[in-house]
């Protein structure tokens, strides 16, 4: 279930190309698409809110990988982290008057992109120990603690889904969608016979039509495949990726979009790109996937709007991190922390 996570240094900042043509003194009626959201036509309140929610937290992801390369960078060489921040500047200043449905959130963004800026500005000029910094930090703190309080005061949980975890856990549940007579042998199969039980999966994927419950024994065998990848041929990871993508490119609306989206982007990141910290991390592929996911669910939501697993679907694509370099995990990138919640070790795979 979606929560609302933040940092204190939470900031609006440049990055996202996709934004900078649609910024500018525009009003709202007056702009051009933004984004695949604006494929739904709709026009009604939450409808807004929740485009303004999915963007909010886009450019706070830029934000954050702006801030995320500068660390790196800076602690080997203050001339490249400056670097950094000098090219974000002028991104920054395209960002004003983004146009949000809530005037509320532009007004506050533009702040953060002033305060944000003066302490590019100082970091470039003085470096990091000098006391203007200091000075300035404390106003851009004060910003920040508005900004934050308003969207997650406004934006809250409660705001939006009208359920309980409980009902939560109990709707999401892949059991109730598993209906094969084979599937039960599949998982007694599983315990004594990877290789058959794979094949026998294949053909249960195979007779089924529903597209929910094919979707629970697709993720079931490309979880497998990853989970399993030390005994299994070296096509295995490619296979798991390809089912993986097949799910998310599906016109079809499944509850589980966002976990497919989830574990296709770390075992891809894992897999394909690498963990290492120096690793390419192609946040603007995973966001693709992730807006074109965004953008269905949405519509579906639209065409149901009862249905609550839909809007917390929505909202858990749109509240979502990116990946990071920089953070807890010191071993690598943070891509990690994910990958191995999504696919824990077994203990015969260890």
């Amino acid at each position: 279930m979606f929560k609302f996570i933040t940092s204190a240094a939470t900031i609006v900042v440049a990055g996202i190309a996709l934004f900078l043509t649609s910024c500018g003194s525009s009003t709202v009626a007056e702009r051009k698409p933004i984004d695949r959201l604006d494929s739904v036509k709709v026009d009604t309140g939450i409808v807004r809110e929740l485009k303004d929610v999915y963007r909010v937290y886009r450019l706070n992801d830029n934000l954050d990988l702006v801030k995320d390369d500068f660390s790196l960078c800076y602690m080997d060489d203050s001339v490249a982290g400056s670097k950094v921040l000098k090219a974000s500047l002028g991104k920054c200043d395209s960002l004003k008057n983004f146009p949000f449905y809530d005037d509320s959130i532009r007004v506050l963004a533009d702040k953060h992109i002033v305060e944000f800026n003066k302490i590019n500005k100082i970091i470039i000029k003085h470096g990091l120990k000098s006391q203007m910094l200091q000075d300035s930090f404390v106003n851009y703190q004060k910003i920040n603690d508005q900004y934050t309080d308003y969207l997650f005061g406004k934006y809250s949980t409660k705001h939006f889904i009208k359920m309980t975890e409980d009902e939560y856990w109990k709707s999401i549940d892949k059991q109730q969608f598993i209906h094969s007579p084979e599937y039960a042998r599949y998982l007694s199969l599983a315990k004594t016979d990877l290789k058959g039980s794979i094949e026998l999966l294949k053909k249960i994927i195979s007779n089924t039509k529903d597209f929910q419950e094919k979707t629970v024994y697709q993720m079931e065998l490309a979880n497998t495949l990853v989970n399993h990848a030390n005994k299994l041929d070296s096509n295995c990871i490619k296979n798991a990726l390809k089912i993986y993508s097949g799910i998310l490119e599906s016109p079809d609306y499944s509850l589980y979009k966002f976990e497919t989206w989830r574990r296709w982007r770390a075992a891809t990141q894992t897999f394909i790109y690498g963990p290492e910290k120096d690793a390419p991390i192609p946040n603007s592929k995973y966001d693709a996937v992730r807006e074109k996911c965004t953008a269905q669910v949405l519509k579906y939501y639209v065409e149901h709007p009862k249905d609550q697993m839909a809007l917390n679907q929505f909202l858990d694509f749109a509240t979502h991190g990116t990946v990071y370099r920089g953070g807890e995990y010191e071993e690598g990138n943070q891509n990690m922390i994910e990958f191995t919640e999504l696919f824990p070790l077994e203990k015969n795979d260890k």
